[in-house]
Protein backbone atom coordinates (compact mmCIF):
# COMPACT_ATOMS: atom_id res chain seq x y z
CA UNK A 1 0.00 0.00 0.00
CA UNK A 2 1.05 3.58 -0.80
CA UNK A 3 1.59 6.15 2.36
CA UNK A 4 -0.47 9.22 1.67
CA UNK A 5 0.88 12.51 0.31
CA UNK A 6 2.41 14.60 2.44
CA UNK A 7 1.83 17.42 0.85
CA UNK A 8 -2.40 16.62 0.16
CA UNK A 9 -3.19 18.25 3.53
CA UNK A 10 -1.41 21.57 2.60
CA UNK A 11 -3.17 22.30 -0.12
CA UNK A 12 -6.08 24.18 0.04
CA UNK A 13 -9.50 22.31 -0.88
CA UNK A 14 -10.94 24.20 -4.27
CA UNK A 15 -14.50 24.73 -4.11
CA UNK A 16 -16.61 24.37 -7.41
CA UNK A 17 -17.88 27.32 -8.96
CA UNK A 18 -19.84 26.28 -11.70
CA UNK A 19 -19.89 23.44 -14.40
CA UNK A 20 -16.72 23.33 -16.43
CA UNK A 21 -16.43 25.90 -19.38
CA UNK A 22 -18.25 24.64 -22.71
CA UNK A 23 -20.56 22.00 -20.92
CA UNK A 24 -24.06 23.05 -20.94
CA UNK A 25 -23.71 25.91 -23.84
CA UNK A 26 -26.35 26.01 -26.60
CA UNK A 27 -28.99 25.84 -23.70
CA UNK A 28 -31.27 28.78 -22.38
CA UNK A 29 -33.91 29.36 -20.11
CA UNK A 30 -36.87 28.07 -21.72
CA UNK A 31 -35.83 24.59 -22.06
CA UNK A 32 -37.65 23.76 -18.88
CA UNK A 33 -41.05 25.34 -20.36
CA UNK A 34 -40.98 22.86 -23.07
CA UNK A 35 -40.66 19.79 -21.00
CA UNK A 36 -43.24 21.60 -18.73
CA UNK A 37 -45.59 21.91 -21.61
CA UNK A 38 -44.61 18.37 -22.98
CA UNK A 39 -45.83 16.91 -19.41
CA UNK A 40 -49.02 18.61 -19.61
CA UNK A 41 -49.63 17.53 -23.27
CA UNK A 42 -48.90 14.04 -21.82
CA UNK A 43 -50.88 14.24 -18.87
CA UNK A 44 -53.93 15.71 -21.28
CA UNK A 45 -53.55 12.21 -23.70
CA UNK A 46 -53.87 10.08 -21.06
CA UNK A 47 -57.01 12.06 -19.01
CA UNK A 48 -58.51 11.95 -22.67
CA UNK A 49 -58.02 7.71 -23.16
CA UNK A 50 -59.39 7.31 -19.56
CA UNK A 51 -62.66 9.65 -20.56
CA UNK A 52 -62.84 7.25 -23.83
CA UNK A 53 -62.55 4.05 -22.01
CA UNK A 54 -65.06 4.91 -19.92
CA UNK A 55 -67.16 5.95 -22.24
CA UNK A 56 -66.46 2.48 -24.60
CA UNK A 57 -67.84 0.80 -20.80
CA UNK A 58 -70.47 2.74 -20.38
CA UNK A 59 -72.19 2.23 -24.13
CA UNK A 60 -71.10 -1.68 -23.39
CA UNK A 61 -73.40 -1.76 -20.00
CA UNK A 62 -76.24 0.49 -21.56
CA UNK A 63 -76.85 -1.60 -24.15
CA UNK A 64 -80.68 -2.44 -24.07
CA UNK A 65 -81.44 -5.74 -23.16
CA UNK A 66 -82.54 -8.49 -25.56
CA UNK A 67 -83.85 -12.08 -25.55
CA UNK A 68 -85.20 -14.57 -27.41
CA UNK A 69 -86.86 -17.96 -25.99
CA UNK A 70 -87.84 -20.91 -28.23
CA UNK A 71 -91.56 -22.14 -27.83
CA UNK A 72 -91.91 -24.55 -29.46
CA UNK A 73 -90.36 -26.83 -32.39
CA UNK A 74 -91.74 -29.32 -35.09
CA UNK A 75 -89.18 -31.29 -36.88
CA UNK A 76 -90.59 -31.18 -40.10
CA UNK A 77 -88.05 -33.91 -41.78
CA UNK A 78 -84.72 -33.97 -42.31
CA UNK A 79 -84.69 -30.48 -44.27
CA UNK A 80 -86.86 -28.53 -42.65
CA UNK A 81 -87.82 -27.56 -38.67
CA UNK A 82 -89.90 -25.13 -38.04
CA UNK A 83 -89.51 -22.91 -34.62
CA UNK A 84 -91.81 -20.20 -32.58
CA UNK A 85 -89.62 -17.37 -31.51
CA UNK A 86 -90.82 -14.59 -28.54
CA UNK A 87 -88.27 -11.59 -28.77
CA UNK A 88 -88.33 -9.67 -25.77
CA UNK A 89 -86.50 -6.47 -25.80
CA UNK A 90 -86.39 -3.10 -23.92
CA UNK A 91 -86.61 -0.62 -27.03
CA UNK A 92 -89.58 -2.52 -29.22
CA UNK A 93 -89.30 0.80 -31.55
CA UNK A 94 -86.06 -0.76 -32.46
CA UNK A 95 -85.48 -3.15 -34.94
CA UNK A 96 -83.72 -5.92 -33.79
CA UNK A 97 -82.13 -9.64 -34.78
CA UNK A 98 -81.43 -13.19 -33.70
CA UNK A 99 -79.65 -15.93 -35.09
CA UNK A 100 -81.89 -19.22 -34.67
CA UNK A 101 -80.33 -22.69 -35.23
CA UNK A 102 -81.62 -26.23 -35.41
CA UNK A 103 -79.35 -29.54 -33.65
CA UNK A 104 -78.93 -32.73 -34.38
CA UNK A 105 -79.00 -35.36 -31.16
CA UNK A 106 -75.10 -34.47 -30.45
CA UNK A 107 -75.84 -30.73 -30.20
CA UNK A 108 -74.45 -30.25 -33.51
CA UNK A 109 -75.67 -27.44 -35.52
CA UNK A 110 -77.26 -29.03 -38.67
CA UNK A 111 -79.00 -25.61 -39.89
CA UNK A 112 -78.72 -21.68 -38.91
CA UNK A 113 -81.12 -18.93 -39.93
CA UNK A 114 -81.30 -15.00 -39.15
CA UNK A 115 -84.32 -13.44 -39.01
CA UNK A 116 -85.16 -9.54 -38.84
CA UNK A 117 -87.56 -9.02 -36.12
CA UNK A 118 -89.06 -5.44 -36.88
CA UNK A 119 -89.89 -2.50 -34.87
CA UNK A 120 -92.91 -2.85 -32.93
CA UNK A 121 -95.50 -1.33 -29.97
CA UNK A 122 -94.97 -4.35 -28.06
CA UNK A 123 -91.64 -5.70 -25.71
CA UNK A 124 -91.99 -9.11 -26.66
CA UNK A 125 -93.13 -10.28 -30.23
CA UNK A 126 -93.83 -14.04 -31.22
CA UNK A 127 -92.92 -15.41 -34.67
CA UNK A 128 -92.93 -18.39 -36.66
CA UNK A 129 -89.53 -19.13 -38.64
CA UNK A 130 -88.40 -22.16 -40.91
CA UNK A 131 -84.68 -23.33 -40.34
CA UNK A 132 -83.16 -25.41 -43.39
CA UNK A 133 -81.07 -28.17 -42.21
CA UNK A 134 -78.46 -30.51 -43.68
CA UNK A 135 -80.04 -33.45 -41.79
CA UNK A 136 -82.30 -34.33 -39.27
CA UNK A 137 -82.80 -31.91 -36.03
CA UNK A 138 -84.19 -32.82 -33.10
CA UNK A 139 -84.01 -28.87 -31.53
CA UNK A 140 -83.99 -25.34 -32.30
CA UNK A 141 -82.69 -22.42 -30.15
CA UNK A 142 -81.84 -19.11 -30.02
CA UNK A 143 -78.57 -18.61 -30.56
CA UNK A 144 -78.48 -14.80 -29.81
CA UNK A 145 -80.51 -11.50 -30.53
CA UNK A 146 -78.53 -8.11 -31.27
CA UNK A 147 -79.68 -4.45 -32.25
CA UNK A 148 -76.95 -3.81 -34.62
CA UNK A 149 -79.01 -5.88 -38.13
CA UNK A 150 -77.06 -6.80 -41.00
CA UNK A 151 -77.27 -4.92 -44.16
CA UNK A 152 -78.12 -7.98 -45.70
CA UNK A 153 -81.48 -8.26 -43.15
CA UNK A 154 -82.23 -4.15 -43.41
CA UNK A 155 -85.54 -3.81 -45.35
Amino acid sequence: MSDPRSDAASRPAATPTGPPPGRYDGTDATSGLSGKVIAVLLAALVVALLAAGAFTLYRFSATPSISGQVIGVEVIDEHRTDVVVDVTRDEPDKPVYCILRAQDQTKGEVGRREVYVPPSEDGTVRFDATIATTARAVIGDVYGCGEDVPAHLRR
